[in-house]
């Protein structure tokens, strides 16, 4: 099952979005999903950096060799 959402854009806004998703070959709605969750995407992965470096700083940061995941996953 699938949800709308509405986004009220002004007229210009909404010239910028029909040119933007011509550039990406796809429509509107489309558009707007994929750099939405691209956004999202991108902000996790500086969220678990930042966690990394500050778990790191503060040496409580716990590694493991590949081999030892693989052989849990039974690879």
């Amino acid at each position: 099952m699938s949800t709308i959402i509405s986004v009220r854009v002004s007229d210009k806004e909404q010239e910028l979005l029909n040119k933007a998703s011509s550039m990406y070959g796809c429509g509107v709605s489309s558009l707007m999903k994929r750099l939405t969750f691209e956004k999202l995407e991108d902000e996790f992965d500086l969220h678990m950096i930042e966690e990394y470096e500050r778990k790191k700083a503060e040496g409580t940061l716990k590694t493991r060799p590949a081999s030892e995941l693989w052989s849990e996953l039974d690879l």
